[in-house]
């Protein structure tokens, strides 16, 4: 806050103290900014950023999962969503929700319950479950964000292997979208049973199961060899037993051909008629949320903020997000197209000191023309700058 008050020359400190303090819409503000850049095929992401935080007294800080230490770090973390443009292939942040560790439960001593299924219990409907924790936040802002960006062509959410289980499903079904998901390696999915049903009793619905080694050439869509790695790609609707309804099943299978080695990747889709190759764009487009975490926290201070009340939290990762799509912009409707966010930083950076040292001369910068001196400083930090 300290910084962004002494660049922003008309402000001090406690007017962006009482900025940070207010409820601001975030989502309304982000999605009016990018809705003109928007094409006709969008999809929208969601995934976990961590940021690591020293000492107790920031609001909701804990032990989170960091997956570029790999390891669980002493910090904060936000669920945050966004839009991505499937034709640009790039990332519009829309908003960003603080998540909360859980509190471990003090045990009371109560006896275990008893192996099997408890005497008297009832079956009861997989689509119909309770939806808890993370299930219920995503679930919950995938009904804001439609409501409110209310954009037709808006059919798929992307998100990691946490949502390949029936709760995700149907955390994602509920909002009235698909879900491209990733399911473990060593899920157990069978076809559906095409045989002669019996005259009596419960009709069969599992045939075989699916065996990853040894696929059936008539699911084989696609094989591809890069240097020593043969890849095929399947594509067939299976059933899993934890899991209500058929899933749309893309198996990636790919073997080393000189050791033999083999590994498989399994993508999914609820949505039964979508293509095999669309499902394998979307799901690798979902790491395009990764650039803008990564340009928040080297650019727009989301790793390095001393906040620590819940809602300067919440507003200053959302603006630190913000300022992605307007790096975008300005780069996009400028003549700053071949620069990096870097760069256009210098350049601002540099407008700013030239015009502080003009002040030593009693000049006026804006009645001057000094855009060529601003550029001529800029490029001593710019990256595709040149000094000659």
């Amino acid at each position: 806050m300290l910084g962004i008050s002494r660049w922003s020359e008309e402000y001090s400190y406690k007017t962006i103290e009482r900025f940070f303090d207010k409820k601001i819409d975030w989502l309304s503000i982000k999605w009016r900014m990018i809705k003109s850049v928007i094409g006709e095929e969008v999809i929208v992401v969601a995934d976990e950023t961590t940021v690591s935080k020293a000492g107790k007294s920031t609001y909701g800080i804990g032990y989170f999962y960091s997956g570029l230490q790999n390891r669980a770090i002493n910090g904060i973390q936000f669920l945050s969503f966004s839009l991505i443009d499937v034709k640009s292939r790039r990332a519009y942040p829309l908003f960003s929700k603080q998540l909360k560790g859980k509190k471990k439960k003090k045990s009371e001593g109560k006896p275990k319950r008893k192996r099997g299924r408890p005497k008297g219990s009832k079956n009861k409907n997989s689509s119909e479950l309770r939806l808890e924790g993370l299930f219920k936040v995503v679930n919950w802002y995938l009904k804001v964000i439609i409501k409110a960006i209310k954009l037709p062509q808006l059919r798929y959410f992307v998100y990691d292997g946490a949502f390949g289980n029936n709760v995700g499903i149907q955390s994602v079904k509920r909002a009235g979208l698909h879900l491209i998901s990733k399911l473990k390696k060593n899920s157990s999915l069978y076809f559906k049973f095409e045989g002669e049903q019996k005259g009596r009793g419960r009709k069969r619905v599992y045939g075989e199961l699916v065996d990853y080694q040894n696929m059936d050439k008539k699911y084989l869509k696609k094989i591809t060899v890069d240097k020593d790695i043969e890849t095929k790609v399947y594509q067939f609707e299976a059933l899993h037993k934890k899991i209500n309804g058929s899933l749309n099943i893309v198996l990636i299978f790919s073997i080393n051909l000189k050791t033999k080695k083999t590994t498989h990747t399994i993508l999914f889709s609820t949505d039964l008629e979508q293509d095999y190759d669309k499902i394998i764009e979307y799901y690798s487009l979902r790491f395009q949320i990764e650039f803008n975490f990564r340009d928040a926290k080297q650019f727009f201070g989301l790793e390095d903020f001393m906040n620590i009340k819940k809602r300067r939290l919440h507003n200053f990762a959302n603006l630190s997000l913000f300022m992605n799509n307007l790096s975008y912009l300005i780069y996009k409707d400028s003549h700053l197209h071949r620069y990096s966010i870097n760069d256009i930083k210098a350049l601002f950076m540099a407008e700013r000191y030239t015009r502080e040292a003009l002040k030593f001369y009693a000049q006026n910068g804006d009645d001057i023309l000094i855009s060529n001196a601003i550029e001529h400083i800029a490029h001593f930090s710019m990256i595709h700058g040149h000094t000659g």
